[in-house]
C-alpha cells in the first residue's frame, strides 16, 4: 500500500521542507486549539496573520481597543472604522465607515454577536479565496473561545476574591503564611498589609464594573450584594500609598458611591479589622445628620474598643446612657434624641430648639431631664463628653448588628 504524502496548509508536502515525519501542521483547526489551551486574542491575531500572510485585526468592543497583528500595522483611521463596524454589527445597525479590509467575519458565541475578524489587504499570494475565508472564520472561533476562556476565568477569579474576603471579615485567619499565598496566587501582596475599602451604591444603581476597577487600582475587591463592593488595597513594604488608595476612594465617590477607608495595617494578622471598621464606617455614613462628620477619629478609636473586646463597649453605653434608653422607652419621651441634637449644635439650646421645632424651654427641660436620669450633666464637659461617647458606642453597636445582618 501507498503511504499518502502528508500536505501543510499551503500546499507543499511537508518533506519537501525537511519537516519531519511527526511535525505538527498548522491548519485553520490549529487556532481553535491554541486558543482551548489558553492562547489570548493577541496569540490568535498572532497566528491568523502569520498564515495568511496579511495584518489581521480582532475587534471586540466590550474588551477594549481592537487587536492587531503585527502591531503597528494599521493606522488609527482604519482601526476606527473597524471598530464601528463591528459596534454596528453588534447592534444590529448600518455603519457608514469605510472598511479597507479584504474579509471580515462575525466572532459569535451562540446568538450573541461580539464583534469582527478582519484580514487587511495584502499583496497576492497562493491562498484560494476559499482557503483565506477558512483562516478568517477559524480565527472567529478562537477568538470566541479566548473570549469564553478569559470570561470563565475572570469569574473564577472574583469568586476566590470574594470567597477569601467573606473569610477574613468573618474573622482572623487561622494561617497568615497561608493567607499572604493564597493572595499572592491571586495577584495580590498582602505581605506589607493593606488598606480595606467599602462601597455603598446607592439603590436603583448599575452594578459597578468591579473587575475593571480592581486591575486598575491593583486591588482586591469584591461585589459582596447588596451593592455593597468590599476590598483590600495592598501597601508597598516602604509607602503607605496614600495618594493611590484616595484616587482610588475618589473614583469610587465620583460613580456617585458612598466609601470609607480603614486606617493602614501593616500586619497581615490584623486585615480582617481593617474590613471589619471599613464596613462598619459605611453603617455609620448612612446615618442621619452625618455623625462622622468631623469625629472620624473618635469613632475609629471606638471601634478598635469594639474590635479588641466587644463587652468593654457595651459596659461605656451601660455607664452613661442606657438609663435614659430605658427612661424613653418607658416614658415615651426623646431625651436621646434631644440629648443628640444638642451635642449635634454644639452644645446650643437655640440652635438644638430650631433643629426640632421646640421651644428653647423645651429642650431646657429635656436636659434637665437628661441629667437626672443619667447622673451626667450635658452643660458640663466632663458629663458632655462622657453622653457623646456613650451614644457614639450605641451607634457603633447598632452598627455592627446590622454589618452582621448584612454579612
Amino acid at each position: 500500500m501507498q503511504r499518502a504524502r502528508r500536505v501543510e496548509s499551503d500546499g507543499q508536502p511537508a518533506q519537501d521542507r525537511g519537516a519531519g515525519p511527526t511535525a505538527p501542521r498548522s491548519s485553520p483547526l490549529t487556532l481553535v486549539a491554541g486558543a482551548v489551551a489558553g492562547d489570548d486574542l493577541a496569540s490568535v491575531a498572532t497566528a491568523a496573520s502569520a498564515a495568511l500572510g496579511r495584518a489581521v485585526v480582532i475587534a471586540i468592543p466590550t474588551l477594549g481597543e481592537p487587536v492587531v497583528s503585527p502591531p503597528g500595522a494599521l493606522g488609527e483611521d482604519a482601526l476606527r472604522a473597524i471598530r464601528e463596524r463591528a459596534t454596528a454589527i453588534i447592534r444590529g445597525t448600518s455603519s457608514t465607515a469605510s472598511l479597507a479590509a479584504d474579509e471580515a467575519v462575525v466572532v459569535r458565541i451562540g446568538e450573541d454577536v461580539l464583534g469582527i475578524v478582519v484580514a487587511a489587504p495584502g499583496p497576492e499570494e497562493p491562498r484560494s479565496k476559499r482557503e483565506r475565508r477558512a483562516w478568517l472564520e477559524a480565527a472567529a472561533a478562537a477568538a470566541a473561545v479566548a473570549t469564553l476562556m478569559r470570561d470563565t476565568h475572570e469569574a473564577s477569579l472574583e469568586s476566590s476574591r470574594a470567597g477569601l474576603l467573606r473569610e477574613l471579615g468573618a474573622g482572623p485567619p487561622d494561617d497568615i503564611a497561608s493567607l499572604v499565598a493564597r493572595a499572592r496566587r491571586l495577584g495580590f501582596e498582602l505581605g506589607a498589609g493593606a488598606v480595606a475599602i467599602c462601597a455603598q451604591r446607592p439603590p436603583n444603581q448599575p452594578p459597578i464594573p468591579v473587575g475593571e476597577l480592581a486591575t486598575d487600582y491593583a486591588a482586591m475587591l469584591a461585589d459582596i450584594g447588596s451593592g455593597r463592593v468590599l476590598g483590600l488595597l495592598p501597601l508597598s513594604a516602604s509607602t503607605t500609598a496614600a495618594g493611590t488608595v484616595q484616587a482610588f476612594a475618589d473614583g469610587l465617590v465620583a460613580r456617585g458611591m458612598t466609601v470609607s477607608l480603614s486606617a493602614p495595617r501593616r500586619d497581615p494578622s490584623t486585615l480582617h479589622e481593617a474590613l471589619r471598621e471599613a464596613e462598619l464606617l459605611i453603617e455609620l455614613a448612612a446615618l442621619p445628620d452625618a455623625p462622622l462628620a468631623g469625629q472620624e477619629e473618635t469613632y475609629r478609636l471606638l471601634i478598635g474598643v469594639l474590635l479588641r473586646d466587644p463587652e468593654e463597649l457595651a459596659l461605656l453605653r451601660s455607664r452613661t446612657i442606657s438609663e435614659l434608653a430605658g427612661y424613653d422607652a418607658q416614658h415615651d419621651t426623646e431625651l436621646l434624641t434631644t440629648l443628640q441634637a444638642f451635642l449635634t449644635h454644639h452644645g446650643s439650646t437655640t440652635e438644638t430648639a430650631d433643629a426640632m421645632h421646640l421651644h428653647r424651654h423645651t429642650v431646657g427641660y429635656r436636659l434637665s431631664r437628661v441629667h437626672e436620669v443619667s447622673g451626667l450633666s450635658p452643660y458640663e464637659s466632663d458629663g458632655r463628653e462622657r453622653l457623646s461617647l456613650g451614644l457614639k458606642a450605641q451607634q457603633i453597636l447598632d452598627a455592627e448588628q446590622r454589618r452582621s445582618q448584612h454579612g
